[in-house]
């Protein structure tokens, strides 16, 4: 095999485009991240553009051995597609083959996957309700509070009372969020309401999918948020596995994964 053979995953989400190249081995040989805007082809293209430079690769080598997969995935011109529950189970056996409860959370989404010993797909479960437990509840209060989403996390962690956020949609819940800040709520424990409040939905779709579960991996951009991942695992009471590989990142490893493959079957 060429050293320069490389294999591309390219997941289109709602908000982001992330795409990975992995060579023979799984390992990653580079990246690339792009905002969506609604124009996924567009932003695909530029992930692609940028993987090829840095591996001193051309676009159509890449895209001969590409698999896209999310939400958008079926809007660019990549000819192979793979679901999103597949590339999610098959990126974290390939990272961690013990874990058996992923659970993923981006802007507009949250899922959680059940896989076996051998990496296949047992049950998976979709959040079916308002997307006050994705992302977009953080990105929404973090706009409201005028801090980015990555300072969340430090500053909840200043709390002493986190307030309680009741609200299930997420408009309503960023009202409330910015009615407690005007009646002068202490912001560390406003934003640590929030954050409890997201693992608070997170946590019942788990246990949906299994009521004792052993091994557990947190994906997707919110999983970047410490608050969010502490509240998570006092909940569910053990320690949630950590994968090498930046969160918001796994669908597309773990397309690029079937793309080594040969594809899903």
């Amino acid at each position: 095999m060429s050293k320069n053979n490389y294999f591309l995953g390219i997941d289109v989400g709602s908000t982001k485009c992330k795409a990975i190249a992995i060579n023979e081995h799984q390992k990653i040989m580079a990246k690339a991240q792009r905002p969506v805007k609604g124009d996924p082809e567009k932003a695909a293209k530029e992930c692609v553009k940028q993987i090829a430079k840095d591996l001193n690769n051309s676009k159509r080598k890449l895209k001969k051995n590409a698999i896209a997969t999310g939400q958008n995935g079926d809007k660019i011109s990549i000819k192979e597609k793979a679901s999103e529950i597949i590339a999610l189970g098959k990126g974290c056996y390939a990272l961690a083959p013990d874990v058996r409860i992923i659970v993923d959370v981006g802007s507009f989404s949250m899922k959680a996957i059940k896989i076996d010993k051998t990496g296949k797909i047992k049950d998976y479960l979709l959040n079916d309700k308002c997307a006050s437990g994705a992302g977009v509840l953080l990105d929404l209060v973090s706009e409201g509070l005028e801090l980015d989403v990555e300072e969340l996390s430090n500053v909840a962690f200043q709390a002493k009372n986190p307030i309680k956020i009741s609200s299930q949609c997420s408009i309503f819940a960023e009202s409330e969020v910015i009615s407690y800040k005007n009646e002068g709520a202490d912001i560390p424990d406003l934003i640590a309401g929030v954050c409890n409040s997201v693992a608070g939905r997170i946590y019942p779709l788990i246990r949906k999918l299994d009521k004792d579960p052993q091994t557990v991996s947190f994906t997707g951009g919110v999983a970047k948020c410490q608050k969010v991942v502490e509240n998570l695992e006092e909940r569910l009471e053990l320690k949630l596995t950590k994968l090498p590989i930046e969160p918001e990142y796994l669908p597309a490893y773990g397309a690029a994964v079937i793309a080594m493959n040969g594809g899903e079957n």
